[in-house]
């Protein structure tokens, strides 16, 4: 499976993988820790992850500000 850079922001790298599953979501790694988030809803689609609670607060931020973009790049690869 190839994964697209999207995105980047700090220490963080915002991911879309190639023939991925839906629900359209963006995985997001760094700092030794991952999350997936539903671009649809804003959700972690993850129950549990290693990255700070301020972390994920700023992860969310970030898509929520280029969400669009991210659901473009999901439309390009998946159709």
């Amino acid at each position: 499976m190839t994964r697209i850079k999207a995105l980047s922001s700090k220490h963080l790298v915002y991911k879309i993988n190639e023939n991925d599953h839906r629900p359209p979501h963006v995985h997001v790694e760094g700092m030794g820790a991952s999350v997936r988030i539903n671009l649809l809803t804003l959700e972690f689609m993850d129950s549990e992850t290693d990255f700070s609670q301020a972390t994920l607060n700023r992860i969310l931020k970030v898509v929520r500000e280029n969400r669009l973009l991210l659901i473009e790049k999901w439309e390009e690869l998946h159709g």
